[in-house]
């Protein structure tokens, strides 16, 4: 009971504090507010936007895409990227994305993160897809730097080996297939001049139960889907490029709310020294 009684009358004491020096803390409270809104219409505006990209490199690496890490090795890329920018080393930026030292500077941030489908069972499971977000102090430069991030790809050794690597091995693999598939012409023709049933029998067997029983048709199809992924699997492929933004981001609201009660918190203290004294 003494301890309610006690809470209440500090209550009252501070209600009857506050309205004694309610002035002095308007005052404080206008001054922290207009201070914010001050900085943020005086700084160097930002921008932000999001590309949806997708990467080849796990295909590279011959590796089974188990879960996020489908596409782990191009985040961690990106991602690597915002170690110099927090560093302020641009230098190194603009060389990695072969750009002028202005382009480099102008990124204030960048970072990507896996995308996730969620599935009947409101289970998530990894894309073969992740979005790259970039934040940005001068918008016009938004399409250099894009092109860059496809230079850091192209142009860095691990990816540009594996993917040199990925590319001789499919040439000799399609060769492969082409041959077979011309001994198997050769054969079934001789077998057709003998009278002889050279049956066809499956070798490939697709997703969702779908089979090819035929050799040639499955060796033809399997030959092009070598040919379609090394034309689309490159280092980093735009799903959707980052879109042009031309409203610029601030944080006014949330700054104001927070400089108001910072000013608060001061006022309280320099209203409290004051009534000491």
């Amino acid at each position: 009971m003494n301890e309610e009684l006690d809470l209440g009358k500090l209550f009252v004491k501070f209600v009857t504090f506050n309205r004694r020096n309610k002035k002095l803390l308007i005052i404080f409270i206008l001054i922290g507010v207009l201070t914010v809104i001050l900085y943020q219409n005086l700084k160097k505006p930002y921008y932000e936007t999001n590309a949806i990209c997708m990467s080849g490199i796990a295909e590279y690496e011959r590796q089974d895409q188990v879960e996020d890490l489908s596409q782990r090795t191009a985040i961690d890329l990106i991602n690597h990227l915002q170690i110099s920018i927090d560093n302020e080393d641009y230098s190194y930026i603009s060389n990695a994305l072969g750009v002028e030292l202005n382009v480099a500077s102008s990124i204030k941030k960048i970072e990507a993160e896996q995308l996730y489908q969620q599935d009947m069972d409101e289970k998530f499971y990894a894309l073969n897809k992740f979005e790259i977000r970039l934040v940005i102090f001068d918008n016009q430069l938004l399409s250099q730097i894009s092109d860059g991030l496809i230079y850091y790809f192209e142009n860095n050794d691990f990816v540009s080996n594996y993917y040199n690597r990925y590319l001789e091995s499919n040439i000799k693999i399609i060769k492969d297939i082409e041959n077979e598939i011309s001994l198997l012409g050769e054969v079934r023709m001789a077998g057709a001049k003998n009278n002889l049933d050279i049956s066809s029998v499956n070798i490939i067997s697709g997703k969702e139960g779908k089979e090819l029983s035929n050799q040639i048709v499955s060796l033809s199809h399997l030959r092009e889907e070598i040919n379609i992924n090394q034309d689309l699997l490159l280092p980093l492929v735009y799903v959707q490029r980052f879109p042009n933004v031309e409203h610029k981001e601030d944080d006014i609201l949330l700054w104001s709310v927070l400089g108001a009660f910072i000013s608060l918190i001061f006022g309280m203290f320099i209203a409290l020294i004051k009534e000491a004294k």
